[in-house]
């Protein structure tokens, strides 16, 4: 039998309810494979959170939004790291694990890297977010 965890939803909620009389600003990095879940996060915590933005598939995404309430939101921020690579490792390394169906030790590309990010503006007075800069250099 696996571990049962718990509902990321409910305690993404409870974690920024206990807070938010405390602290301005609410940044929330949901980690996490699936889009769907990040956008349905996003919108559960819209106008609660300042910024909810994805990691974890290390792909930046073009999706950046100011959600109704004011929360900015992207799926996925993207990764800083090797260029020629794939997420990151050795693109040859990688493909043998696909091809083969067998593990293979990763091994951190070399080369030039590349730099994804995400800049916020947020309004001083009402803490909501005004403008999303993607940043991939």
């Amino acid at each position: 039998m696996g571990v049962l965890s718990e509902n990321p939803f409910i305690i993404g909620k409870r974690i920024i309810d206990e807070i938010k009389e405390k602290v301005d600003l609410i940044f929330v990095d949901f980690h996490g494979e699936a889009t769907a879940e990040k956008i349905a996060f996003a919108n559960y915590v819209d106008g609660k959170a300042t910024a909810v933005f994805g990691t974890h598939t290390h792909v930046q995404t073009a999706d950046e939004q100011i959600l109704p309430n004011g929360t900015g939101f992207i799926c996925d921020i993207g990764m800083t790291g090797p260029k020629n690579s794939v997420i990151g490792m050795e693109i040859s390394k990688s493909i043998k694990r696909f091809e083969t169906a067998l593990p293979e030790k990763y091994k951190i590309a070399d080369g030039k890297c590349k730099l994804n990010s995400v800049l916020f503006n947020v309004n001083d007075i009402t803490n909501k977010v005004q403008k999303i800069v993607r940043i991939n250099k």
